[in-house]
């Protein structure tokens, strides 16, 4: 049982240790002003469509040229890795779905209860998503995402904008834009941190 124990929390550290450049914060980050600017436009998201092609190709060259050479390479648990993309992947899916097929559907049904309701469904969605990658991959920032999400839905709410849409187009531009900048204050104390000895520019040259 110890082992087992042991096992999971190096599975974690490895996790953190790779993910620590804030990588992971900005992909999410450029999920959710996707989904702002789809639920704006009412366009194809072609965003949301060639991230899960482009994304993972980005982040390996990022991490092959600046997180990798700073603090080597640590294999993380392929499961947890799988588990975390189906989340979010699923979690995506849920909220387009939810953003598209119902004002159709509302043409024909009363859906006059989930409008008034359809933000809170969608900030503890967000919330639970969050919950569950802190939970699982031991990241305390995630939890304060998942705090900030309670807050968005709340003050969304108190500020009422002149539609849902609005409502819900501020609310994931507001989260997209704190993921972005913790991304990008995350990769630059990762950089200053972790600076790369001219010893080591020396060896790849």
């Amino acid at each position: 049982m110890t082992k087992k124990i042991n096992l999971k929390q190096m599975e974690k550290k490895a996790f953190k240790d790779s993910n620590q450049d804030g990588l992971m914060e900005l992909v999410f980050g450029v999920i959710f002003f996707s989904i702002a600017g789809y639920i704006h436009t009412k366009n194809l998201p072609i965003l949301l469509i060639f991230l899960p092609i482009f994304g993972p190709m980005c982040m390996h060259f990022i991490r092959n040229n600046f997180t990798y050479p700073r603090i080597g390479y640590a294999r993380p648990s392929s499961k947890m890795a799988k588990q975390i993309i189906v989340v979010m992947f699923l979690y995506m899916f849920i909220v387009l779905f939810m953003v598209f097929v119902l004002p159709v559907i509302g043409n024909i049904w009363d859906l006059s209860l989930w409008h008034n309701w359809s933000l809170v469904f969608y900030g503890i969605l967000t919330t639970g998503a969050f919950l569950y990658i802190g939970y699982k991959v031991g990241i305390t920032r995630y939890y304060i995402f998942a705090a900030l999400s309670v807050i968005g839905v709340i003050a969304a709410s108190v500020i009422e904008f002149k539609t849902l849409e609005r409502d819900l187009e501020m609310y994931f531009l507001g989260m997209g834009g704190v993921l972005i900048i913790t991304g990008i204050a995350l990769f630059l104390v990762f950089l200053r941190k972790y600076p790369v000895s001219k010893e080591e520019i020396t060896d790849d040259n």
